[in-house]
């Protein structure tokens, strides 16, 4: 299981890996890894031996899934090249839990996004699985149609836990980027985005 970082602690993490966004996508392709503010501490195709060597070193840290495209800018499942000037993604630390096995992980926060969506490899990682016969849905993107199901997960944002459904991929799209959409999560947080100062403001909603 992955050592919590401290709200402070998340924030400078997701801003080193903005600014080292390029680096990470040309040498971890399709790879998880575990970073800090200090740089990566981990890295690997398969979740657990990132997390154990990661635990091993004593360090807190998040877990990111690398996308397989290394494009500038990533808008599912269309991409764009240099056409933005300031290269920064709203990407927050949020934990995600199903069972027994939580991770904290960084996600895109995309308001276009109805559910929040999760890999293939994200979820069977996280230990989900298909019921017996159990039937796909079917959502449609520019590319064509992607299979999913819908899964309930719990979803820790700044020490705030709910329960969301998330949209889990059946097949590959060409993105591993993980997304956190508005259903429930947008209900439950006033969100603010401050690109100028690349920096996300979750407020929680008392009502």
């Amino acid at each position: 299981m992955s050592n919590s970082l401290s709200k402070e602690q998340a924030e400078k993490s997701i801003k080193w890996l903005n600014y080292n966004r390029q680096m990470v996508l040309d040498l971890y392709k399709n790879q998880y890894i575990a970073y800090n503010d200090q740089g990566i501490i981990s890295h690997g195709e398969n979740l657990q031996s990132v997390l154990d060597i990661a635990d091993e070193s004593g360090k807190n840290y998040l877990i990111y899934l690398v996308p397989p495209h290394s494009r500038s800018l990533q808008i599912l499942p269309i991409y764009f090249r240099a056409v933005v000037s300031h290269d920064w993604q709203p990407n927050y630390s949020v934990k995600l839990k199903h069972h027994d096995r939580e991770i904290d992980v960084t996600m895109l926060v995309d308001s276009g996004a109805e559910v929040s969506l999760i890999s293939l490899k994200m979820g069977q990682d996280l230990g989900l699985s298909l019921a017996d016969a159990e039937s796909t849905l079917l959502a449609e993107n520019v590319g064509g149609n992607v299979e999913y199901v819908l899964r309930n997960l719990e979803i820790t944002i700044d020490e705030h836990t709910l329960l969301a459904p998330v949209a889990w991929l059946q097949n590959t799209i060409g993105t591993e980027q993980l997304l956190l959409g508005r259903e429930v999560v947008f209900d439950k947080f006033n969100i603010e985005f401050r690109q100028a100062e690349e920096k996300i403001i979750f407020t929680w909603r008392n009502d």
